[in-house]
């Protein structure tokens, strides 16, 4: 988890009662705009990765790779754990998610693979 803060994309960083909380800025691309995404984690859970701004679209439901509380679905459990580093991992994962989310918006299609995360 260590190395977020020297990224010149952070905007906050947090760490209190081990759980961390980073904020910063994505841009997929040079033609995306910029995304304001905050990453909360502890010790032994998965990232919880959300998009602050700007909106992404108005139901959860619609769009595809997000859990039921919005955050988004960025790999497969076995892919990440808790000894690699978030920066080489999570950050770069979401930009590549918000990338996808990019074209999706165009096409209509997920282009990024994975699956879809299970309803109730």
């Amino acid at each position: 988890m260590l190395g977020l803060a020297g990224l010149p994309l952070t905007r906050s960083l947090s760490l209190h009662r081990s759980r961390l909380r980073w904020e910063g800025q994505l841009q997929p691309t040079p033609l995306s705009v910029r995304y304001t995404v905050r990453i909360e984690a502890t010790p032994n859970g998965r990232p919880q990765v959300t998009v602050i701004s700007p909106e992404l679209v108005e139901s959860a439901r619609e769009l595809p790779h997000v859990f039921r509380d919005g955050c988004l679905c960025l790999c497969f459990p076995w892919q990440w754990d808790h000894t690699k580093p978030i920066a080489r991992t999570i950050i770069p994962w979401a930009s590549e998610w918000l990338l996808y989310y990019e074209l999706w918006k165009v096409t209509g299609q997920w282009h990024g693979g994975g699956h879809e995360v299970p309803a109730d």
